[in-house]
Parts: structure tokens; C-alpha cells; sequence
């Protein structure tokens, strides 16, 4: 599974949210019920389901579903920025 389709996958299961209405560039802040608290909660359950940590910084800099496991991808182009 690709990354950012477990990251999609971990916030509808914490969420509750339909896997359906989300997509890797999505922004956060269209996420209903996306806050700190939630934020977090994806975080440790992506470093579990990943086996590895992320850098805490830049997953707090991320603007859309695919920069919280790939930070240094651009959503939109698939680039590095």
C-alpha cells in the first residue's frame, strides 16, 4: 500500500470519515474533525502502521493528506518543492 493510501486509510478509521471523500491532496483543513488532538492520534498510529518515525516538524508543516508521509512530495505535482 502506498503511503499516503495508509494515511488516507488511518484518518477515515480515526475520523470516522468515508475513505471515499478523501484524497491524497486533500487539504487538512478541509478534514472534518481535523485538529491538533486528531493530528497527533495520526501521527502515532502512522509511525506504528509504518514501523519507522516521522519527522514531527514536517508532518506539523503539512498542508495535505500525501505530505503527512511524504513531506518532501508537492500534492500537486509530484515533485520535490
Amino acid at each position: 500500500m502506498r503511503p499516503e493510501q495508509l494515511a488516507i486509510q488511518v484518518i477515515a478509521e480515526l475520523l470516522d470519515l468515508d475513505e471515499a471523500s478523501l484524497s491524497p491532496d486533500l487539504p487538512l483543513c478541509a478534514i472534518e474533525g481535523w485538529d491538533s488532538v486528531n493530528a497527533l492520534r495520526v501521527l502515532v498510529y502512522l509511525e506504528r502502521e509504518l514501523g519507522c518515525p516521522l519527522d514531527y516538524d514536517r508532518f506539523a508543516r503539512a498542508s495535505c493528506i500525501a505530505e503527512l508521509v511524504c513531506p518532501n512530495q508537492s500534492a500537486a505535482t509530484g515533485a520535490a518543492p
